[in-house]
């Protein structure tokens, strides 16, 4: 029995796991680089006012997820729970926005952290990609970046992908919906959670995201945003809809879409998708506009668009769909098998220029039967086989092995560089 677990609700990745976790972040960065986003690298851990203020303090991960702690110089500090606070912070204390053109588009990728229930492609420590584009007002970023999460998905594999969306209004239309919706739940708040109690003194909106199913059933005589939309916010919303419609990108409009997060208005959208095996997954990435954010951690006033995706979700359902055997198996180029007493140096040195000219090699550094190095060769997905024996280095000659089609021939070690490239020319133009 092992002496140490992984804490509950994280993971140890490793193997072809891990390398299909790297397949779909590179994958994701670049078509953010296509559309034209740069890497973001921002702290794991930042002030935790930061949170507070920036994802909002009626937000369940605020006031429920964060890991907060007390470094030695008693400040403060939280582990990052979602991407965009961090970004709007780089923004601001890197000015940023004063020394680039704007928009300022940038992308990240790395671990965030919540303390919440871990279930089904939910972890407590877990990996997201995100974009954020910050300094445009035009309705054309938010149907950009919405192009770009639908275009990510359809990268790697997913066909069926729902995209909802709905729009949050401005600011003086979140004001009087937000009254409606006061007015409306003031009659039944004695029946909800006390979630929701909170939630009604902090941000109703929220109790639109509720999970609770008797909640939920109260929910859905709440009146509708659509009714309480200025007729700029209203135009704005059409505006990127008649984009997606041009694009002929399929969305549902979810008028009970308000996020997780206090700092959306205008366009909010999440990408939801079921798997074929018929799990579904929810959300797959999210997003939504914002204007007041930037302001809101200290930068001028400039409104900016972004969404987030998880990898642990991501990799669920590609491995549900079939979707990354083959992308992410690691495959060796060369097994070189020494035998014999005077091969080994042969052998490394080879080894060593095969790594110098880029091929993932590998070589047997103990002695074992020609079967024991067929069946090493085999579970690490060799392509090719290097015999080298006594009688080779004699001959000065090495056997050639191609382990998928069983096929062996003898090269000269003058001939082997030319060899080799030709083999792997014909690799590429057979794929």
């Amino acid at each position: 029995m092992a002496l140490f677990n992984p804490p509950k609700g994280t993971q140890d990745i490793y193997g072809n796991r891990a390398l299909s976790f790297a397949y779909i972040e590179d994958l994701l960065i670049s078509i953010a680089e296509v559309y034209g986003f740069i890497p973001m690298r921002t702290p794991t851990f930042e002030q935790t006012e930061l949170f507070e203020r920036g994802v909002g303090d009626s937000s369940d991960i605020v006031r429920k997820e964060m890991y907060t702690f007390l470094d030695k110089g008693n400040r403060s500090l939280t582990l990052r729970p979602e991407g965009t606070a961090g970004v709007m912070r780089a923004i601001t204390s890197e000015k940023l926005y004063a020394t680039n053109d704007l928009p300022l588009k940038y992308y990240y990728v790395g671990k965030f952290f919540r303390y919440e229930r871990p279930q089904l492609g939910r972890f407590r420590e877990f990996h997201s990609f995100g974009v954020e584009s910050v300094g445009s007002t035009s309705p054309y970023r938010d149907a950009e970046v919405i192009l770009l999460g639908v275009s990510a998905l359809k990268l790697l594999g997913l066909k069926n992908i729902t995209l909802k969306i709905n729009t949050l209004g401005d600011e003086q239309s979140r004001l009087n919906y937000k009254a409606a919706l006061k007015a409306y739940f003031k009659d039944h708040l004695t029946n909800m959670c006390a979630d929701c109690h909170d939630r009604y003194k902090k941000n109703p909106l929220r109790i639109l995201d509720c999970k609770v199913p008797s909640d939920q059933e109260i929910v859905k005589g709440a009146p509708n945003i659509n009714d309480y939309l200025s007729k700029e916010a209203l135009e704005r919303f059409n505006q990127t809809l008649a984009v997606l419609d041009g694009y002929e990108i399929d969305y549902e409009i979810d008028d009970l879409l308000v996020r997780g997060l206090d700092y959306y208005s205008h366009v909010v959208f999440e990408f939801h998708y079921v798997s074929n095996k018929g799990k579904d997954y929810g959300a797959l990435g999210a997003g939504g506009h914002y204007e007041t954010l930037l302001e809101d951690v200290g930068g001028p006033a400039l409104p900016g668009v972004g969404f987030g995706m998880g990898i642990e979700r991501l990799h669920s359902v590609l491995s549900d769909d079939g979707l990354l055997s083959e992308e992410s198996a690691f495959e060796l180029d060369f097994y070189i098998m020494n035998v014999g007493e005077t091969s080994f140096e042969v052998a490394f040195s080879l080894l060593t220029h095969l790594r110098s000219l880029g091929y993932i090699s590998e070589m047997n550094f103990e002695k074992f039967s020609f079967r024991q190095l067929f069946k090493r060769a085999e579970r690490k997905n060799a392509k090719y086989a290097l015999i080298i024996g006594d009688d080779e280095v004699e001959n000065e000659v090495i056997q050639v092995k191609d382990l998928h089609k069983e096929k062996q021939v003898a090269v000269a070690f003058s001939d082997l560089s030319d060899y080799i490239d030709t083999l792997f020319i014909e690799d590429e133009h057979n794929h």
